[in-house]
């Protein structure tokens, strides 16, 4: 890297242009060696999240029944990893103006749904940490249309090419059209959503009794930094987005997608890790009662053994009985018909 701006200065000069264009052009190859460097840097650490997660993934993630969020989450995680692949092809490779002029298009609009699928996931989570209300789904359904609908604008008709200075090939880039602003929203839109699930979320958590689990802590704390580092830097790609030279408007891109799937599959992980642990926590924290046997020798015994015989006397439905340690209360459903116990479980009346 250290010698990568006197390479850029060499091969400026070799084109025999005035010095000032001599510098220009030395300083666009220069920057684009950086947006290289930077892009395959993050490839690596979505890369690095998703093999050091791996097993956690088998536990919560594929060894689960099936629902909305593990194909979110799969979605998520796989195509973007599918995605940022091709991206990173079309920043490395070197194409021309002419083949550039339709590959470009690929750059917003497959990256897009990476996005999207990390949105639903955390609408979806705020919509079950609210209780499921109707007024929650509609309007966070209402606002994942107007961002689909704003970034697919961006994608077919905002994004621009980006033309290299004086060579006939180099790699595929995309950026706003000069004087224009329409990519900007492309970051800001995914900020607004955020900002408006986390403060559901905090309002939801002043009204809750059991503010003080552990699993309200994880959503909290895990939601929070989710929206401080994933709208902090889809904020300084919209601040870079107004910068004049177009060679680092969109150098931040790769950073803003990639923290945004990498920090939206630990979340998921997380919080069903944590909902897993309790799980298991509840189940093995129940103390067993082990009774003697009625009529065999004492030995332990993994269940509760209540004798019946103690409840043939007139059943009192107010009345609770000890055994064990344990209060116990039966219901007896009796056969009119027939005088016996009847065999069925007994029907609920709503």
């Amino acid at each position: 890297m250290s010698g990568m701006y006197e390479v850029s200065q060499i091969a400026a000069a070799s084109l025999g242009a005035d010095p000032a264009t001599t510098e220009m052009i030395a300083t666009a190859f220069n920057l684009l060696h950086v947006l290289q460097v930077y892009t395959s840097s993050m490839m690596a650490v979505a890369v690095w999240d998703w093999l050091s997660c791996l097993r956690l993934e088998w536990d919560v993630i594929w060894r689960t029944r099936w629902s909305p969020i593990k194909v979110l989450y799969l979605w998520t995680r796989y195509y973007g990893l599918l995605a940022f692949s091709l991206n990173l092809w079309l920043f490395n490779s070197n194409f021309t103006v002419e083949q550039c002029k339709t590959l470009h298009y690929l750059i917003a609009a497959t990256c897009m749904w990476v996005t999207l699928g990390s949105e639903v996931i955390l609408a979806m989570r705020t919509y079950a940490f609210l209780g499921r209300k109707r007024w929650t789904a509609i309007i966070l359904t209402a606002m994942l249309v107007g961002e689909t609908a704003y970034l697919l604008f961006v994608s077919i008709a905002g994004v621009k090419q980006t033309i290299l200075p004086v060579v006939d090939k180099g790699p595929c880039t995309a950026t706003d059209a000069p004087g224009k602003h329409i990519v900007s929203g492309y970051w800001l839109a995914p900020v607004a959503f955020d900002l408006f699930c986390t403060f559901l979320t905090l309002w939801k958590v002043t009204t809750l009794q059991a503010r003080g689990s552990l699993l309200v802590k994880v959503f909290v704390s895990e939601g929070l930094f989710y929206f401080l580092s994933v709208s902090g830097v889809n904020v300084l790609n919209a601040i870079f987005m107004f910068q004049s030279n177009v060679n680092i408007q969109n150098i931040n891109s790769f950073l803003s997608l990639i923290l945004t799937q990498v920090l939206c599959c630990r979340l998921v992980l997380n919080l069903r890790s944590q909902g897993k642990a309790g799980v298991s926590h509840t189940s093995h924290s129940v103390p067993k009662v082990n009774p003697p046997a009625i009529g065999r020798p004492s030995e332990a015994l993994d269940t509760v053994n209540i004798p019946l015989e103690r409840f043939n006397e007139p059943w009192d439905e107010t009345k609770s009985y000890e055994h064990g340690g344990v209060k116990v209360q039966v219901e007896v459903e009796r056969d009119i018909e027939s005088g016996r116990s009847s065999c069925d479980p007994p029907s609920r009346s709503s």
